[in-house]
């Protein structure tokens, strides 16, 4: 087995305002410090792991890979980098009779991507057996996707400089004139319900048939992540950009919108939109940014900011992008499987959960499952899963809001100790889970406890606006034809800036303010909204649509 010393450093890795370069130096704000090999080969073997434990035995085994060192040799690594990330010493967090985990979102820069000079040259042919204009989309839409998947790795030859040469094309001569290393070619065949394409990938140098291979091209998405997949296989020293990011500013662009996606407030999903969006203007082939791009639009959906059909046809165009970067791409999966379900394919999104659960034990693929679980009323088991999201990422709000959901979907009265504990814990710093939990008092009748909780917290003029409105959507997830009205209601009211010449940031109750009573009020139990006890699951009702059953918010 190859130890961490064997191998040349080549990658950098960032994570929070530290960046470890390849040469071993640990920067922070300008500032470096050296790391000892150990040390360094630890701290990386924990990077590359991020999110997930790392045993003792295997760090012993890759960095002490000759010798019988002692588990005190680990634990000394482990003191020193601590005392080196100082007040960040907690991102190294101890898992108890089993190893390590680094907690905190890390991105790997693809340095070696970086420091290629030539890349090599592929030439797209028009497939055979189409009419002309068919096969010239086709070849646009295959450079297209091969140039975005591969960024400057690979230099994708324009379709123009090919039409430039003599039709119909001769392989041979065109590949000489062109100096393509590499040159796809192909022809379809059968019906549009059995399309097929029979591929050749050949070697310029010597026109060496390289692979050959019949794709399913029925499905256009499908077919060009395969394709893509087998050019990167098949063509030596080919990688798929995805897998890493290709630059510093991108790194710290996508870390950004991360750490606002965490944070679970409307004005926090805005603003990963932005990190994101620029994320991906500097490095279009770095998969993750899809996926955070992805969730930001599904934590809108969820908190009710936006049109919830919107909201989850952005996501999956964002999941496309990553998975025609990485078929094959666990995070893509996840969400895949959850947008699947949100669309009603419930057993199909099984399938896909049931493959993510298997590759990777990890707090958002539990997350995402029970969203999934939530959405088909299934509460024992969303509140199973949640409970397993939470175990690997104790902190997370989103999680922390769903599992409150869950509780009111199923026993109302235990939301209030969740809200309560959650708030004991650390969470009162998130405005969203402040005004749930104020929701929640204020849905039994305690609405002058409500509104000193938002007074306290400092939130009483945002949660008659923007926050406002999620808070009331979160609760009217089981009465959503009573949430529509209300919501209305709530958004005019959050459009006045005074109410019988009270100013609203100046109201410190609700009595004597006629306006807002009766919106409070009206988060009394509703008469015919019937709900179980904790131990039961609700009874099987028919699929849920969006539309009218508004599951997502």
């Amino acid at each position: 087995m190859d130890s961490a010393t064997d191998q040349s450093p080549v990658n950098s890795f960032v994570f929070d305002h530290w960046l470890l370069q390849g040469d071993g130096t640990l920067m922070r704000d300008g500032e470096g410090v050296h790391v000892p090999p150990k040390e360094l080969n630890v701290l990386r073997l924990l990077l590359k792991s991020a999110g997930s434990v790392v045993s003792k035995d295997y760090l012993l085994d890759h960095v002490w890979p000759e010798m019988d060192a002692a588990e005190e040799s680990l634990t000394r690594c482990i003191y020193a980098l601590r005392k080196l990330l100082r007040e960040n010493k907690d991102f190294i967090a101890t898992v108890y009779g089993q190893g390590y985990r680094f907690t905190c979102a890390v991105v790997e820069l693809d340095t070696s991507a970086q420091a290629r000079t030539v890349a090599p040259s592929l030439a797209v042919l028009p497939f055979r057996n189409l009419g002309e204009t068919a096969a010239l989309d086709l070849q646009d839409v295959m450079i297209r996707q091969l140039t975005t998947a591969f960024g400057e790795v690979l230099h994708v030859i324009p379709s123009g400089l090919i039409a430039a040469y003599a039709q119909p094309v001769d392989v041979r001569s065109l590949i000489g004139q062109l100096s393509a290393d590499f040159c796809l070619s192909g022809r379809c065949s059968g019906p549009s319900d059995q399309r097929q394409w029979s591929v050749e990938l050949i070697r310029g140098r010597d026109h060496f048939l390289l692979h050959g291979q019949t794709l399913d091209a029925r499905d256009l998405g499908a077919a060009l992540g395969a394709l893509t997949c087998l050019v990167a296989q098949r063509a030596p020293g080919l990688h798929l950009v995805g897998d890493a990011c290709s630059s510093y500013p991108a790194a710290v662009a996508y870390l950004r919108g991360l750490c606002s996606v965490q944070q679970h407030t409307p004005q926090s999903l805005r603003d990963a939109l932005v990190q994101f969006r620029q994320c991906l203007k500097l490095d279009a082939g770095y998969t993750l940014s899809w996926c955070g791009l992805a969730d930001a639009w599904l934590g809108q959906a969820m908190i009710g900011l936006c049109y919830q059909g919107r909201a989850i046809d952005e996501a999956q165009s964002a999941i496309s992008n990553a998975l025609a970067l990485d078929p094959g791409n666990i995070p893509a999966l996840a969400r895949l499987a959850l947008l699947t379900s949100l669309r009603g394919c419930e057993q199909a999104a099984q399938v896909l959960f049931h493959r993510c659960l298997l590759a990777a034990d990890q707090a958002d693929v539990h997350y995402f499952h029970a969203w999934h679980h939530w959405f088909w009323r299934r509460n024992a088991q969303a509140a199973q899963s949640i409970d397993n999201a939470l175990r690997h990422d104790p902190d997370c709000v989103r999680a922390q809001v769903l599992r409150m959901r869950i509780a009111l979907a199923a026993s109302p009265e235990s939301a209030v100790l969740m809200a309560r504990r959650a708030l004991q814990q650390g969470a009162s710093g998130n405005s969203l889970l402040v005004i749930l939990y104020v929701v929640v008092l204020a849905y039994f009748g305690q609405h002058t406890a409500a509104w000193d909780e938002l007074e306290q917290a400092g939130l009483c003029e945002s949660a008659v606006g923007e926050q406002g409105l999620a808070a009331w959507n979160v609760l009217f997830g089981v009465n959503p034809f009573n949430a529509r009205d209300l919501y209305e209601n709530w958004r005019a009211l959050a459009r006045l800036r005074s109410v019988d010449g009270i100013a609203l940031s100046r109201w410190s109750g609700l009595s004597g303010v006629p306006v807002v009573e009766p919106l409070w009020s009206s988060l009394q139990r509703a008469p015919h909204v019937h709900y179980q006890a904790s131990t039961q699951d609700h009874p099987v009702r028919e699929r849920p649509t969006l539309v009218s059953e508004r599951r997502l918010a």
